[in-house]
């Protein structure tokens, strides 16, 4: 006997195709929802139009930004501007730095130089909270009359929204109930069933396909092409720091001489030659607990990306270590390819007694140090910060140590970070050996002085 067409949409197989489909539209809803909601609150949503923040944010990725303050803007940020060279377009670049004006200067993290034009602070519409990926897609397609991909789309739409009208209770099948039993209720209770799933699914598609059109009007593209956000799947213990690090090496690697830099710079770092023992045991991380371990005589690695005066910066280091000896652990030099710097300022190191130092030099040496010892076998994680308004802080494990809101001013030199080594020669208290002997790993550098619930924060991630 052949299944009939009405058996067959009241079978089981049915009833779960039709379930997986209509949970794959309702995700999509909620995913559009979540990008329209915060509107409420006075966020704005923008579809992203070039790559010119690659790859923190790429093309079709769908964007939040909540407003800000002029007074809370921080170099780093990334921002939803007013595009200056494009009237009535949208820009959505990095905080690279303020102007002695008050005016903003941009950079997007896939270009080599900052945007040639400044932009008032209130051109600001707000600061990057939150990236839906790939949410927007049909808008760039449309955007750019890529008309294969959005039409394949449009079929992968309307088949799900076939697919979840597919199921029949079999309440709704004809039957041999006698009519006045069957018959009555029948008729307008699957009617009813029908005009629902229809109305629901047409209201999926019409926020699909509304709600980033409307976007689309918030988003910008600039001709030379945090604080990055991220989407929560890639959420780790290094979420918090490796988004908004200009250089982020984690040393997980299994060999050298390429320490990977997940910050929003490009350049990868690079390992010593000798010296460096890899994977081993580090921090306690779910998805990136291994270190690299330095021998004290010729290991340490170091970072290709020149930058000129970098003011505000933050450093942060995992370090595990019993030396005796002391040693370098991060900081800024002019040596490059690894060379010994003759220029030094920005530095961490540890005493010959175990104690953290960070200093920089305005003339003269200038430092603050811990009051304990860090030697003692165990993780620590250590974060300087350093800006002109609020001078030098010390923290530990995510808590303050030291503090010197005098100590404004750094040396005005051209250089690049490394940890494990430089010449300390001539610094308050200097250690007996320039390398640490000792474990390290997620080496971080910012482009702003980290507050310290921030520090915190980062801290927390790893517990």
């Amino acid at each position: 006997m052949t299944a009939s067409p009405t058996g067959l949409r009241s079978s089981r197989a049915a009833l779960v195709v039709s379930a997986l489909a209509r949970t794959v539209l309702g995700a999509l809803v909620l995913l559009v929802m979540v990008s329209v909601v915060p509107a409420v609150a006075g966020w704005e949503s923008t579809v992203v139009m070039s790559g010119s923040m690659a790859p923190s944010v790429q093309p079709g990725d769908v964007t939040l930004v909540r407003p800000v303050e002029a007074a809370a803007l921080e170099p780093g940020q990334v921002l939803l501007v007013d595009d200056p060279d494009v009237p009535g377009g949208l820009r959505l670049h990095r905080l690279a730095a303020v102007t002695d004006a008050g005016l903003l200067q941009l950079k997007g993290d896939a270009n080599a130089t900052a945007d040639g034009s400044l932009v008032a602070p209130s051109a600001v519409h707000g600061v990057g909270a939150l990236r839906l990926p790939d949410l927007g897609l049909p808008v760039l397609w449309a955007s750019e009359g890529r008309w294969l991909p959005l039409s394949g789309a449009t079929l992968v739409l309307t088949a799900l929204l076939g697919l979840a009208l597919l199921h029949r209770s079999p309440d709704d099948e004809p039957g041999e109930e006698p009519p006045a039993l069957v018959g009555p209720p029948s008729g307008p209770r699957r009617s009813r069933r029908l005009r629902t799933a229809v109305r629901g699914s047409t209201a999926a598609l019409a926020v699909a396909v509304l709600v980033p059109t409307t976007a689309a009007a918030f988003s910008g593209s600039t001709a030379n092409h945090t604080n990055t956000f991220a989407a929560a799947p890639n959420f780790t213990c290094t979420g918090p720091a490796a988004p908004v690090a200009a250089q982020y090496l984690a040393m997980q690697e299994t060999r050298g001489p390429t320490a990977v830099n997940d910050g929003t710079f490009t350049a990868d770092g690079t390992y010593s030659g000798t010296g460096v023992t890899y994977r081993v045991s580090g921090p306690p991380c779910d998805r990136a607990d291994r270190a690299v371990t330095l021998d004290g005589s010729s290991g340490f690695v170091y970072t290709s990306i020149r930058v000129s005066n970098p003011s505000p910066f933050s450093t942060q280091l995992w370090f595990r270590t019993t030396t005796a000896r002391g040693g370098y652990l991060v900081g800024f030099g002019n040596g490059t390819n690894g060379d010994t710097s003759s220029s030094r300022d920005r530095l961490v190191y540890m005493t010959n007694d175990g104690r953290v130092t960070f200093g920089v030099y305005d003339g003269s040496a200038r430092t603050i140090s811990s009051s304990r010892a860090y030697n003692d076998g165990a993780w620590h994680m250590v974060t300087a910060t350093f800006s002109g308004s609020t001078g030098a802080t010390l923290y530990v494990d995510g808590v303050q140590v030291a503090v010197n809101s005098a100590m404004t001013t750094a040396e005005p030199v051209s250089g690049l970070f490394r940890a494990g080594y430089d010449n300390l020669a001539g610094w308050p208290n200097a250690p007996t050996s320039n390398f640490f002997a000792g474990s390290i790993a997620h080496m971080g550098v910012f482009v702003t002085a980290l507050p310290a619930g921030e520090v915190a924060r980062q801290y927390a991630a790893f517990r």
